[in-house]
């Protein structure tokens, strides 16, 4: 009877249960990584002497890109350290600085020597895969941004400026040997 009680409480104290949520953004942190450091990459590269302690309107009308919202702060943070005054209004301007993009994206590869994952159908569930089984494996990511900017006068529309596509570049680059880590190559990116 005791021994029926002991495993009566065994049972009862390992039955539980746990509920996690669990969201996921639209891409992943390393993705968003690997764009954001390009564009600071690409706008670290940006000399503009002729916006020093001019009052300075950034358009960004012809930006067109993934995460414009950064490359925007990023423009903004280096028109400022290039010693612009930035305004709101194309009306207190004296310079008119349109930004554009050539491109920001990332480019990926995968390289893999070993048994693959295998997706096998099961009836009723849906698709089970069978777990890949690498004996060298290399994923790489570049992410790559290009900015060019164009400033006028906004009185007159004389041209001021021309700079670019200046290009940004992040790197991330793993290598591993039977699923060990072998080799972890950072560029512009935080370790």
């Amino acid at each position: 009877m005791v021994r029926l009680v002991l495993i009566a409480l065994l049972v009862s104290l390992s039955i539980g249960c746990t509920a996690v949520r669990e969201t996921q953004p639209v891409r992943t942190a390393t993705e968003q990584f690997i764009l954001s450091h390009a564009v600071i990459d690409a706008a670290r590269q940006i000399e503009a002497d002729a916006v020093a302690g001019k009052k300075v309107m950034l358009d960004l009308s012809m930006l067109k890109t993934v995460d414009v919202e950064f490359a925007h702060g990023e423009l903004r943070d280096r028109l400022l350290q290039l010693g612009a005054d930035l305004v709101a209004e194309s009306a207190d301007a004296e310079i008119i600085i349109e930004a554009r993009s050539s491109g920001v994206g990332i480019d990926k590869s995968e390289t893999m020597l070993g048994i693959p994952a295998i997706p096998i159908p099961v009836p009723g569930v849906g698709t089970f895969s069978t777990p890949e089984l690498p004996v060298f494996k290399r994923d790489l990511q570049h992410g790559r941004a290009g900015i060019s900017i164009t400033g006028f006068e906004r009185a007159n529309g004389k041209h001021v400026l021309s700079i670019g596509p200046v290009y940004g570049n992040a790197i991330r680059d793993n290598i591993s040997v039977l699923g060990l880590p072998l080799y972890r190559g950072r560029k512009n990116l935080p370790k």
